[in-house]
């Protein structure tokens, strides 16, 4: 319970873990000691950074005794006051194994005594193991910022470079903590761990963006012919990248998805494609739009041309977009408001979008108003009270700025 308040690094919170856990190493029975070292041990790196900033002044009444020493008892001697103390804790914790110790030395590697600092980052140097090398990632990761820790996080990189760490990074490039993930896949893309089935794979469907894009931008160095297999990778990032590394002479029929990706970032990558060769994107768009209404293609490809047309085209494309304005589903009329919203002439907005107020779509109601910010003084008194009693807060907001205006 005391770990679990101290996570949110509220002074009071910690301070009371400190009271809690110094009680324990002084007095408390066996099986107290033990419950907290497994409370920190689940999570001990936030943990030790907050007990580290609260744990001073007001050290343990005795110090680190001769011979073998409680765990706990050498965690708190390395957040006391008295150096002396902190680096006999440190020699303590550099005999013992697993994440715990190990992240208490990665805090300690950071110290203002030179002595207590020198024989932590030893000692941490020391280490091989992937949790062990996790745990300490993830706190020279979190005090890279600090003055003292000027140049630590890069020593500690070379270290985990060398063959006796190469299992360890693989384990890091796996973490659940995203920053020692993408710092561990980094590290494994330099030391070439990837093949280009990894490397695939991790850009297709990897949970974490970063690390996503830092596999496709490896594999399309390697090879740029597998853009076309990242065209479909989950992440837009991957996407626009692999719409960039396109050949130049890649068929027009191909670009259309690219075009209305849902993604804008990708759909203005594709426009640059057909920049690139002459093609005006508008007319690309305007032909396509007419081809997917008279097709009755998927509400996706509706939405995605409406929406790349109406950040390319001008107030001639209204009349075409105006067709989608009552179309079903809600996904293809939010995509012509905002279009709409973009192209049309000032004094036609209220009468084009001023009826879709009432729209039971959250998300059009939304774009209807937003767009009619662009004209506050021509809108109705009710359709701005309208935009006011919706349930939606985005939507009330923006009729009130109507309002005042």
């Amino acid at each position: 319970m005391w770990c679990a308040r101290a996570q949110s690094g509220r002074p009071e919170d910690v301070r009371s873990l400190v009271v809690q856990l110094r009680g324990a190493v002084e007095q408390g029975p066996v099986y107290d000691r033990a419950a907290a070292l497994d409370a920190l041990a689940r999570d001990p790196v936030p943990l030790l950074i907050h007990l580290d900033r609260h744990a001073r002044p007001g050290g343990l009444t005795t110090g680190v005794p001769e011979g073998p020493a409680d765990l706990l008892r050498l965690l708190m001697c390395s957040l006391d006051s008295d150096g002396r103390l902190r680096e006999a804790a440190v020699e303590g914790l550099a005999g013992r194994g697993g994440p715990l110790p190990t992240a208490a030395l990665a805090l300690r590697a950071v110290d203002w005594v030179p002595r207590v600092r020198d024989r932590a980052v030893a000692a941490l140097l020391a280490r091989c193991a992937p949790d062990e090398v996790a745990a300490a990632v993830r706190v020279l990761l979190r005090l890279d910022g600090r003055r003292r820790a000027d140049g630590l996080l890069a020593a500690y990189r070379r270290t985990l470079a060398t063959p006796p760490h190469r299992r360890a990074v693989r384990a890091l490039a796996a973490d659940t903590d995203p920053p020692t993930r993408r710092f561990g896949m980094e590290l494994a893309l330099d030391l070439g761990e990837y093949v280009r089935g990894d490397l695939l794979r991790t850009a297709l469907h990897d949970r974490d963006q970063v690390c996503r894009k830092l596999c496709a931008q490896r594999l399309l160095e390697l090879d740029p012919g597998q853009a076309g297999r990242l065209l479909r990778a989950r992440g837009a990032g991957v996407r626009e990248m692999a719409v960039a590394a396109l050949p130049g002479d890649v068929p027009a029929a191909r670009l259309v998805p690219l075009l209305a990706d849902r993604a804008r970032m990708v759909r203005a990558q594709a426009r640059w494609q057909l920049y690139q060769r002459g093609e005006p994107p508008a007319d690309v768009y305007r032909g396509q739009l007419r081809r997917a209404l008279r097709a009755q293609a998927s509400p996706g490809l509706l939405a995605g041309l409406a929406r790349g047309l109406g950040e390319c085209g001008d107030a001639a494309d209204t009349e075409l977009l105006t067709r989608l304005l009552g179309r079903p589903p809600a996904a293809v009329r939010r995509a012509a408001v905002h279009a709409v919203g973009r192209l049309a002439k000032p004094e036609e907005l209220v009468g084009l979008l001023g009826p879709l107020a009432n729209d039971p779509d959250p998300g059009v109601a939304r774009e209807v108003f937003e767009a009619l910010t662009r004209v506050p003084e021509g809108v109705p008194a009710e359709t701005v009270w309208v935009g006011r009693v919706r349930s939606e807060p985005a939507v009330r907001r923006a009729a009130e700025r109507i309002r005042r205006r």
